[in-house]
């Protein structure tokens, strides 16, 4: 596959762009600052740019027959709201895809961007409720992103996390859509195996499953 990676350069991000290069894919990064992206490779290609540079967007999307986004809000715990520019971001890279006809994208967030699949569970009501009391800037990215996802047509995955910072032990992977207990929690190398596998997986199109380690 030939696959774009937003959010290259942060732990989740390099993790993805690893997983692609050692399967032989061809991998272009998107990323603001190239020199925190350590990977080195013949079929890795780096795009520098901002969220806000749709031309810059549009050229790294070219030729991608996947686009993936690890990007996510930052845990700012201010009560002063400072916009959405994650969500922002990602309207941007739809506006890019549509205008190149592009269809496969898959995304990073967490359960306060709600699924119309959910049941009533802890994994789907609990972290929207502390991200809204805790978090007030990352639930308004996630709200506005659920709305621009929701209303899209392109092929998407949405993979929603819980405290990706579980220590990695060679565990295996689950998700749910709070129809089965899931863990609230899930390693980064976790993540990055499911967003991966997810761009082969069309039994996921349109689907916004919760990831946890086993």
């Amino acid at each position: 596959m030939n696959i774009t990676v937003f959010g290259a350069s942060g732990a989740i991000g390099q993790l993805v762009t690893q997983l692609a290069l050692d399967h032989g894919d061809i991998v272009t990064a998107y990323v603001r600052n190239p020199q925190k992206i350590s990977l080195k490779h013949p079929n890795l290609s780096l795009v520098q740019g901002e969220l806000s540079n749709s031309s810059t967007i549009e050229k790294a999307i070219g030729e991608s027959d996947v686009v993936i986004s690890t990007l996510g809000p930052a845990s700012d715990m201010s009560r002063k709201l400072k916009g959405t520019p994650i969500a922002d971001g990602h309207e941007r890279i739809i506006k890019a895809m549509n205008k190149l006809n592009k269809k496969r994208f898959i995304i990073l967030a967490t359960p306060a961007l709600q699924s119309d699949d959910d049941k009533k569970n802890m994994s789907t009501i609990l972290p929207g409720i502390l991200a809204k009391v805790l978090l007030p800037n990352g639930y308004a990215e996630m709200k506005k992103l659920e709305g621009m996802i929701k209303e899209s047509k392109l092929d998407w995955t949405v993979v929603r996390i819980i405290n990706p910072n579980v220590k990695y032990k060679g565990q295996s992977y689950d998700y749910s859509f709070g129809d089965k207990p899931a863990k609230l929690g899930v390693s980064r190398e976790n993540v990055a195996k499911f967003m991966y596998s997810a761009a082969r997986d069309n039994a996921l199109i349109r689907k916004m499953p919760i990831i946890y380690n086993k």
